[in-house]
């Protein structure tokens, strides 16, 4: 590998470092606030669920206020039917008895389903109410390692980009401008090694002229994708 190819090499490295370590800093509140929309999606599905729970809490007390209410007119319909002065008035009053009597029996059915649908839901709060407070230690916990990596991270970028500037020595001043359009395009991703006789970021077979310009270190663009090109060195 020529001295060019080497600073090529060396200034494509420390860019792809320096792209790494600004997605690290990116990643790390992105992270965080992913986590504090579980936590505010999970918030969401407790105050639904607390608020089926009140309205499924309050059909079950109305059906159990119903069945009491019917309960004390079949006591009625029975002193009633003791104190019946004819045949006549004694069918009615057992049909009426027998009418409510079953009707009694389909809402207690009823409150029964009720209060089954009031443990299932009194159930799923519980379970929510866990996640919430998973969910929420987990943002904690994330914040704490995204606060502790930040300003190590922040250290690192400054580094690398006083080391890009110090590298960018190896680009011929002839095509810096090029250079310096193409890193504002593709980043990292400017700079392009070639292996096998072809440039690695779009795989097009270089001429032999060109392939002989990059073995001799002269400055070279893909003439497909427009990366920088130098050889690599494995």
């Amino acid at each position: 590998m020529t001295s060019a190819a080497g600073g090529l090499n060396d200034l494509h490295r420390l860019h792809v470092e320096l792209r790494e370590v600004r997605e690290q800093l990116r990643r790390g509140p992105a992270q965080v606030k992913a986590r504090e929309q579980i936590v505010q999606r999970k918030r969401g599905e407790l105050e639904e669920k607390r608020a089926q729970y009140m309205q499924l809490r309050m059909r079950a007390d109305d059906k159990s206020l119903q069945l009491k209410t019917k309960e004390a007119r079949l006591a009625d319909l029975r002193t009633k039917l003791n104190m019946a002065s004819s045949n006549r008035e004694y069918d009615v009053i057992r049909s009426q008895l027998d009418a409510d009597t079953m009707a009694n029996s389909v809402l207690e059915d009823e409150i029964l389903e009720a209060l089954e649908k009031v443990d299932g839901t009194h159930a799923d709060i519980a379970r929510l109410e866990a996640e919430l407070a998973s969910a929420q230690k987990d943002v904690e916990r994330v914040k704490g390692e995204v606060a502790a990596a930040d300003p190590g991270l922040r250290t690192r970028a400054t580094e690398l980009e006083s080391a890009v500037k110090r590298a960018e020595t190896a680009v011929p001043g002839t095509v810096m401008e090029t250079y310096k359009r193409l890193v504002q395009r593709h980043g990292a991703d400017a700079l392009a090694p070639v292996e096998n006789k072809a440039c690695t970021a779009c795989y097009a077979i270089l001429s032999p002229q060109e392939q002989v310009n990059v073995n001799s270190g002269k400055p070279i663009f893909c003439r497909s994708c427009g990366r920088l090109l130098y050889q690599s060195g494995e």
